[in-house]
């Protein structure tokens, strides 16, 4: 240890007495180094801790913030049982009711045409995840009455008339189709909730929106039933 240092490591001066030098402290080298190990470990510590302090770790941030997703309800007029194809990176939904939960990144980067058209004509049905700014940008902001739900779809069946065909002027074209679907689905299964005079009524309301009516199918059947009971009576 040089001489400079051993000169300039001094302990504290003691009080002297009436008549005599103060007593200096003096310090090994040994205990000299001690004493700068310590000093640079808490140095060192507090330049970590500072760091810390100014620093949040990321993998902290990531891990609060929960993923954006987006909840869709396919309502198109398939075949029950039927998947659609949404594409490779949406995946499938299954139809008729089927719902899918996607990450609203993913659903945004890969909105093609099949989708985008879906959506417009109301099949594909975007049920909560988007803020108003993003229904208005994407046509989705939907009216009242406009949709006919899953949970209303699987109890039409039950209604009384009137309020089906309420129901049925106040959706959309596409939801029309779904309902005229579910009669037809329903009356070739030769469910006996569907009636003539309720078929009669729903016929009337569609041609607001088709010249040939929806029903006209179940309505042909049902009077060639009729006939084929007179003829063989």
């Amino acid at each position: 240890m040089s001489e400079e240092i051993k000169n300039e490591v001094v302990g504290e001066v003691t009080t002297p007495k009436r008549g005599k030098r103060p007593m200096e402290k003096t310090f090994t080298e040994a205990e000299v180094a001690a004493m700068l190990k310590e000093a640079s470990r808490q140095a060192a510590q507090e330049a970590v801790e500072a760091y810390i302090a100014a620093h949040p770790s990321p993998t902290v941030q990531v891990a609060a913030q929960k993923e954006e997703t987006v909840t869709l309800l396919y309502m198109g007029a398939v075949a029950e049982g039927s998947v659609v194809h949404l594409g490779d990176k949406l995946g499938d939904i299954m139809g008729r009711g089927g719902t899918r939960t996607i990450s609203k990144t993913v659903f945004f980067e890969n909105m093609g045409t099949p989708v985008i058209n879906r959506l417009k004509d109301r099949r594909l049905i975007v049920v909560d995840g988007l803020t108003d700014e993003e229904r208005n940008r994407y046509g989705v902001n939907y009216t009242n009455g406009e949709l006919v739900g899953r949970d209303i779809y699987y109890k039409l069946l039950d209604m009384n008339s009137d309020t089906v065909v309420s129901i049925f002027r106040k959706a959309c074209y596409r939801h029309k189709e779904l309902i005229a679907a579910l009669y037809a689905d329903a009356y070739n299964a030769h469910d006996n909730r569907v009636n003539q005079t309720l078929i009669e009524k729903l016929q009337k309301a569609s041609k607001s929106v088709e010249k040939n009516g929806m029903f006209t199918a179940i309505l042909k059947d049902m009077a060639r039933s009729l006939g084929d009971n007179g003829e063989e009576d």
